[in-house]
């Protein structure tokens, strides 16, 4: 999240000086969002002396729905620069394990496991297309990822960050006076993320990767432009 801030900050710093010379106007928008997410894990599980026992890896996809508001600064009438936010958390479906009792085995040997993703942002321009409203999206995106569990062993996971480039492509429809509605589609690459069960290397530690991270999101948007 640091490194967005300071690449936000960048951007407008260097608009700055040119900011006289542009028909700067603001735009605001709130939107809702459908949004479907994929990705491998890795799970590695090792012995008291420090020696791997299990790799266990599976695919996961799940969709969830939220909010988001953003900011534009449009430049001209081809270009704008702006910042999307979701202020709400994006949960995984929760992943229950059963320990030395297979599916009979009662919640004390259970391990329960989901991951949240919050502050999802992304900084983004906002290209106009000669083809009516049609615009294409072209950004970078970063989420904070943490890991939520309740572990038989009482043993927790640490948290990570993950970003990457965000693509996409949208049509607006101007309605009356500077209000505006925005259908769009948009991709994003994650990076990988890791975390461990904070175990010491010699014995009983659980190591878990994710990688492969996509997300897709369908966005219908109310725009206000100034």
């Amino acid at each position: 999240m640091k490194k967005l801030i300071i690449a936000i900050t960048s951007v407008f710093l260097l608009l700055a000086p040119n900011a006289m010379s542009m028909d700067l106007r603001p735009v605001i928008g709130v939107s809702g969002n459908m949004g479907v997410f994929a990705a491998t894990g890795t799970e590695k599980n090792f012995s008291e002396t420090g020696t791997l026992k299990t790799t266990t890896d599976e695919h996961g996809v799940f969709s969830d729905e939220f909010g988001s508001v953003f900011l534009e600064a449009s430049l001209n009438d081809t270009l704008s620069i702006g910042i999307d936010y979701v202020p709400h958390t994006i949960e995984t479906p929760e992943n229950i394990s059963n320990e030395d009792g297979g599916e009979t085995a009662g919640e004390n040997n259970q391990n329960k496991v989901q991951a949240h993703f919050d502050e999802l942002t992304t900084v983004y321009a906002k290209i106009n297309l000669p083809l009516g409203g049609t615009y294409l999206k072209l950004g970078y995106s970063s989420v904070d990822v943490t890991s939520k569990e309740i572990m038989n062993s009482g043993t927790t996971y640490g948290n990570d960050t993950s970003s990457g480039p965000t693509v996409g492509i949208g049509y607006d429809h101007e309605v009356t006076n500077g209000i505006s509605i925005r259908a769009e589609v948009t991709g994003t690459e994650f990076s990988d993320v890791s975390a461990n069960n904070g175990v010491a290397s010699s014995g009983n530690r659980n190591e878990i990767s994710v990688k492969d991270m996509i997300g897709a999101r369908g966005t219908i948007s109310l725009v206000k432009t100034f």
